[in-house]
């Protein structure tokens, strides 16, 4: 006898469940989602609703495990639709923090898909729009590449990032229009527009894997292979994609350089807000 992966009874022979428990465990992982989307959009607080789904859970013999994939990708989703309105507000922020207590995901977990990551970037875009200096919001750990000017501030680190310079020419496709756009001061850019990836060419000549740091004045790349300080008033224009940013400075020698994995929002805000006029 088989037994039931829901509900641990006998399921029968060649079996592993019973229909109506796996019917159970998917309409309570639906009306689950349903609650949580509810109190994501209202901002209600979800301990309002712990008795109702402690009940779901145990009725439709949800695991630990589902229960953990489902609050992360809810998670996943709320950030992303709060970004694409615009910057993660108070309450946003509020009713997120609140979710993050309620479901106990740990921080790695839920920064699997650079969502915790993004909370503190949107921090940090806050800042540098009300004129503020970004407070650390990261722990920087192993070597620090950078000499920084005396009057020069950390904005954001990101590590394991490949720096590719175009040779001749580089296609790109799934871009949504405006995309490519020359840098303006005092703009802010939603999430949802960098939806476009590269097409593998030749031309696109990869030259390292290193760190790059944002600054209150530069973007510096560092790697064994080469070394790189770019102001921000000398960047020409911008090409956003959803695996990283292209850069062109204002050089006539300068040829343009592609960052894949920097988040190419994040990195197009600090930009446009730090670029002097």
């Amino acid at each position: 006898m088989g037994k039931c992966k829901y509900c641990g009874l006998d399921a029968g022979f060649f079996h592993n469940h019973h229909e109506e428990c796996e019917r159970k465990y998917t309409l309570g992982l639906v009306e689950i989602s349903r609650i949580c989307l509810g109190c994501f959009s209202s901002k209600e607080d979800f301990y309002l609703k712990d008795r109702e789904i402690k009940r779901i859970i145990t009725d439709s013999h949800i695991d630990d495990a589902s229960l953990q994939k489902e609050y992360l990708t809810l998670f996943d989703n709320a950030v992303d639709q709060y970004l694409d309105d615009g910057i993660i507000d108070s309450k946003e922020e509020q009713t997120l923090a609140r979710f993050i207590q309620f479901s106990g995901l740990s921080q790695s977990i839920l920064n699997s898909n650079k969502s915790l990551e993004k909370m503190l970037q949107s921090k940090v875009i806050q800042d540098i729009l009300a004129g503020n200096v970004p407070a650390p919001r990261i722990q920087i750990s192993g070597d620090f590449p950078f000499m920084l000017g005396k009057t020069e501030h950390l904005v954001w680190l990101f590590r394991n990032i490949t720096l590719h310079q175009q040779k001749v020419k580089k296609e790109f496709v799934g871009r949504t229009h405006g995309m490519s756009f020359r840098i303006m001061k005092g703009v802010y850019y939603r999430t949802g527009g960098f939806k476009g990836h590269p097409v593998e060419t030749t031309v696109m000549q990869k030259i390292g894997i290193g760190s790059v740091c944002f600054t209150d004045k530069n973007i510096y790349f560092a790697s064994p292979e080469k070394s790189l300080k770019i102001p921000y008033n000398k960047i020409l224009s911008v090409d956003s994609y959803s695996n990283g940013v292209g850069i062109q400075k204002d050089g006539t020698n300068d040829k343009p350089i592609f960052l894949e994995g920097v988040n190419s929002w994040f990195a197009y805000n600090v930009i446009a807000n730090y670029k002097t006029v």
